[in-house]
């Protein structure tokens, strides 16, 4: 009865029920799980019901300390721009290394387990997902091509379309997730503790994705109150005092050769003088 209603379930929540047992895909040997951990990105799917409407599809798998692997999936709604996260717990299964899961979900009101297969991936670029489950001659399959970028190169998704023609998997019915206006905040907006000053955002409520309007106020740096450096040449400076002084023995020399001439005229003047007197008197004497 339990399989039964498993078998219900994943026919309600895909739509290509197919005849016959499920495929034997052998799963990707020397699987490495850590280097699978990290963020991938829903590129291409088979059609589910549960994921109609729904964009910006987002795994994350982290491991703890403890060695659990846990799982994120991060789906945002078409039409509300609303996230839904549904979240669980992977365990490798089958022989080792393979690259076999079962993920246990925890939704309320209960939990639910998945068996996935990585069909093939590098590691750093895609991954081809797999899952069949079904009972008697009726089963259910769903793939998923998962990739490191949100929207990534056409070369990559050549790999992945490789892998898919080596299992045989028809294309056909493989819709492509829209991971275009996905809700990412600029890191400026993302983190606002990093920022002294003020910052506004505005979200576009249509669309959930932010129009730029960011004003950051710069701060006007201090003037420095050290005072310039002098300037100084390399040519020595010639005092003006030493100038000065010459100027001035200079001058006292000009008005001593002036004065000279002038006191010794004078005295010439008064020996002609006294000279002729005494002539005068000679003469006096001498007549009668």
């Amino acid at each position: 009865m339990l399989s039964l209603v498993l078998l219900l379930a994943a026919t309600a929540s895909a739509q290509i029920p197919s005849l016959g047992w499920c495929p034997d895909y052998q799963p990707m040997a020397n699987f490495n799980v850590n280097r699978f951990l990290g963020t991938w990105y829903e590129s291409e799917r088979y059609f589910t019901v549960s994921e109609l409407g729904s964009r910006c599809v987002k795994i994350k798998y982290d491991s703890t300390p403890e060695g659990r692997i846990l799982v994120s999936n991060e789906i945002t709604n078409s039409l509300t721009g609303l996230k839904r996260l549904l979240e669980g717990s992977m365990q490798l299964i089958g022989r080792e290394g393979e690259g076999r899961m079962m993920i246990k979900y925890t939704a309320l009101p209960g939990t639910y387990d998945n068996e996935f297969s990585i069909l093939d991936t590098d590691y750093d670029n895609y991954a081809v997902m797999w899952s069949c489950s079904g009972i008697g001659p009726v089963h259910i399959q769903n793939a998923w091509i998962l990739t490191r970028e949100r929207i990534p190169p056409l070369m990559v998704l050549q790999s992945a379309y490789s892998a898919l023609e080596r299992f045989r998997i028809s294309r056909t019915f493989f819709v492509r997730t829209n991971q275009a206006d996905c809700n990412v905040l600029p890191e400026i907006a993302a983190d606002p503790a990093l920022l002294k000053g003020t910052i506004e955002v505005s979200i576009d409520a249509k669309n959930m994705h932010p129009i730029p309007n960011v004003e950051i106020p710069i701060e006007k740096k201090e003037e420095s109150k050290i005072p310039p450096p002098i300037v100084r040449s390399a040519i020595p400076e010639i005092s003006d005092e030493p100038m000065k002084m010459q100027e001035i023995e200079i001058m006292e020399k000009k008005e001593e050769k002036i004065e000279k001439p002038v006191e010794m005229k004078n005295e010439n003047m008064e020996m002609k003088n006294e000279k002729e007197m005494e002539k005068e008197k000679m003469t006096d004497i001498e007549k009668p």
